[in-house]
């Protein structure tokens, strides 16, 4: 069963853009892992965040946490899991680009462009690498969503680049999505399951670890 290896956020706003993730990568190490944050830290946000790239739509509200409700403006954000292979198997990373709408005439709230690369190490376009940011005299600089998809599009194409890329706005397009997420033994039905316990109730996702009691308990739990 493939593993959550690190997760990385970029260009995220919540709380009413009181509280903004720049750029911030987490190491899990394929281990069982817990996080710990104040209250009004983001705990739910980040668990929604790391829930999204594998559920339909529908399931990526969490509670009163509208999804669309965090992207704003024309500029991407970046939802990435680097999950491990079992036997020594390398890496595959799926990621998430999303943006806010531009256009007016759309019925779709946002414009989400969904991939999934595999890699047996680190490399160029790793999680920690792939080029969506570049160098300039102020630091790093977020790329535009539209140059990004470019740059997907041009490593789809490369002979023997084992990358993929889907317009999730598209039925077909995001019907392959999961299918291939399945060929990783990542299901969709699994993680549509959480989002529905932690849904079911107000408190829904202090509910779900309601049995735990201690550290260890959460960590496996």
């Amino acid at each position: 069963m493939s593993r959550i290896n690190r997760l990385r956020i970029i260009n995220l706003r919540y709380n009413h853009d009181s509280i903004q993730i720049g750029d911030e990568q987490f190491d899990f190490n394929g281990q069982n892992t817990l996080m710990t944050l104040r209250n009004g830290g983001g705990k739910t946000v980040l668990v929604q965040m790391m829930m999204a790239p594998f559920v339909h739509r529908r399931y990526r509200d969490l509670a009163d946490r509208p999804f669309a409700s965090y992207f704003t403006s024309s500029k991407p954000a970046f939802i990435l899991v680097e999950w491990k292979l079992d036997g020594g198997g390398g890496y595959v990373l799926t990621g998430m680009m999303v943006r806010r709408s531009q256009d007016t005439e759309s019925p779709e709230e946002l414009e989400i462009t969904n991939f999934i690369f595999e890699y047996p190490g680190g490399n160029a376009m790793d999680l920690e690498h792939i080029p969506v940011t570049e160098k300039s005299p102020r630091g790093e600089i977020l790329k535009g969503y539209v140059q990004c998809r470019q740059l997907f599009d041009t490593w789809k194409k490369e002979p023997g680049k084992p990358f993929f890329c889907y317009d999730m706005n598209q039925p077909a397009q995001a019907r392959q999505y999961f299918e291939k997420l399945a060929d990783y033994d990542i299901y969709y039905r699994e993680w549509e399951a959480i989002i529905h316990k932690v849904n079911l109730e107000e408190s829904g996702l202090s509910n779900l670890f309601a049995d735990c009691k201690n550290e260890s308990g959460l960590v496996e739990g």
